[in-house]
């Protein structure tokens, strides 16, 4: 695996793999060799030159296969981060007995808490079908606030305790139901914000450090990261850009950044190049909540069409703002009338200022007109969505069905945004999936509303590494292996394009390796804080 060679009398450390290597370049090109050397890509090809045929053995892949490093291309990362390190997550229960218990277990281990924030209760997965309610958190969690976002992350229940600590704001607001406790749509939002302000900071800080580990073990090396939702001055900004830098430059795992707000002077007081995600800057609802917008009303509520977060008017203002300022531009929209919306929006900010590279993105774009995929693909818009929810227990074929209709078969179009000549990424949307490609790329190819609209395995691949490079301008140094490019690789156990696609699931990811070296585990605060300021000027 590893040689040395000397020259001008440094030694120099190469690493060489034989096997197959899945390049992911434009070509699909599939080669036998891949030489590393001081982080980068030297050499691929099907036979070994000379000049490192004589050296010391290389790495036998034998079954398994040498392929770029995934990436996640949209999730909201500090939030995922307190729920899989700090908090809990009940979307396993089968009951409403179960989610108590769950919330029981963990106040047992966690008495002092100021507040709590737990993820995934959903009326599909549970046998009463219906969501929990205020009483039945009181009955467990009498004392401290607690609020559990929904699986959709555009809804959530809390217990009396939180709402009577919620501003008056939240609850003059759409979508408060007092006596259940849940929250829908503006209320859901500002309620979220205001318990995320109840969040302590070392909470926050050590949860965001550890998480960068399990991302590894998905074998995740790029990440972009949506913040901005309710943390005092914008914490969670600040946070994530601090240890997204000490990270970089322990291990060089990537994060690109995007700030949830639609107030363009402080992303770039920030200096940041991006604007965008969800929360402040989505668009519409969700199929959840049925409030996602849509052109037709909703097939089992003829007086429901969705909802618009903001006036049309001032999301032409913000597009053109950001625009002109050089930032790229995100944007959630999920319904088709959402996405006409947010493809409009775009336009006329090109319109009022041309750019030819901008790489604006529309996250999730469920419903798609066919006259907006033409304009999408037109403007060089790119999608970015999560395959791996098409596949989850928490939103069902079924309740799809009864609320969209014939209209579920036209739901996520992976093919035909292909087709379209689209760049499309794949995402988890953290929490609200689980941040584990393999199971976004099962999801790709086994679509479940329309078995047509399924891609190949080489594209689902492609949607995880060099699409989600391309989405944050990386794809000149990673996301594929080519010469020259950055040796951020992982090994699988199995090569998945000799596999059926309902197999998928027996992919397991055995090593990450970014800059050519096998990821590193583990960072203290005070490494943190070192890596921090002596990473200050590492890209995010």
């Amino acid at each position: 695996m590893t040689i040395l060679s000397k020259a001008k009398g440094i030694i120099i450390v190469m690493r060489i793999y034989h096997g197959k290597i899945l390049s992911l370049d434009k070509n699909n090109t599939v080669y036998n060799y891949l030489v590393e050397d001081k982080g980068r890509i030297v050499y691929l090809g099907n036979s070994l030159p000379i000049e490192y045929a004589n050296h010391n053995s290389p790495l036998e892949l034998g079954n398994r296969v040498l392929l770029p490093s995934f990436g996640d291309g949209h999730m909201h990362f500090s939030n995922w981060a307190l729920i899989a390190v700090s908090y809990f997550d009940v979307r396993d229960a089968r009951d409403i007995r179960e989610i108590q218990e769950i919330i029981q277990k963990y106040m047992t281990r966690n008495k002092k808490l100021k507040a709590i924030i737990a993820f995934g209760v959903s009326k599909h997965s549970v046998k009463e079908k219906r969501l929990i309610e205020r009483q039945e958190l009181d009955e467990v969690c009498p004392d401290m606030p607690l609020i559990i976002i929904c699986y959709d992350g555009h809804s959530a229940v809390c217990n009396t305790k939180m709402q009577e600590k919620f501003p008056d704001k939240v609850k003059n607001l759409r979508g408060f139901i007092e006596d259940k406790g849940h929250l829908f749509s503006e209320a859901y939002l500002s309620g979220t914000d205001y318990a995320a302000s109840l969040v302590p900071s070392l909470d926050l800080v050590k949860s965001i450090v550890k998480s960068f580990d399990l991302l590894a073990e998905k074998g995740i090396g790029l990440i972009h990261a949506t913040e901005g939702i309710g943390f005092p001055k914008d914490l969670d900004i600040t946070l994530v850009s601090l240890i997204a830098r000490a990270r970089a430059k322990k291990n060089r795992f990537q994060t690109r950044l995007f700030f949830q707000t639609m107030e363009v002077d402080k992303v770039i007081k920030r200096k940041l190049p991006r604007i965008g995600g969800c929360f402040a800057t989505a668009l519409d609802g969700c199929f959840g909540a049925c409030d996602a917008a849509l052109h037709e009303p909703y097939s089992n509520d003829q007086d429901n069409s969705g909802i618009f977060f903001q006036k049309e008017k001032e999301v032409f203002e913000f597009a053109k703002k950001a625009n002109r300022a050089g930032l790229q531009i995100e944007m959630h929209a999920i319904g088709d009338a959402a996405v006409s919306r947010a493809v409009k929006a775009i336009e006329t900010a090109l319109l009022d200022y041309p750019r030819k590279n901008h790489r604006h993105t529309i996250i999730h774009a469920c419903l798609i007109l066919p006259d907006d995929l033409k304009k999408i693909a037109e403007l060089g818009i790119g999608i970015t969505l999560q395959p791996g929810f098409l596949i989850s227990p928490l939103e069902p074929v079924e309740y799809l069905n009864e609320i969209l209709g014939p209209r579920l078969k036209e739901s996520s179009p992976l093919q035909s945004i292909l087709n379209a000549g689209i760049h499309l990424s794949g995402g988890s949307d953290a929490p609200v999936t689980h941040p584990d490609p393999i199971e976004g790329i099962y999801g790709a190819c086994n679509h479940p509303y329309d078995p047509d609209q399924s891609v190949s395995i080489m594209d689902a691949l492609k949607m995880y590494t060099y699409e989600v490079a391309w989405t944050s301008f990386d794809e000149k140094e990673r996301g594929s292996l080519e010469i020259g490019k950055l040796a951020d690789m992982i090994i699988l156990n199995h090569n998945p394009l000799k596999l059926e696609s309902k197999k998928l699931r027996s992919l397991k990811v055995e090593k990450l390796f970014l800059n050519g070296k096998e990821y590193e585990t583990g960072m203290g605060l005070m490494g943190m804080l070192w890596n921090s300021f002596s990473g200050r000027k590492e890209r995010i």
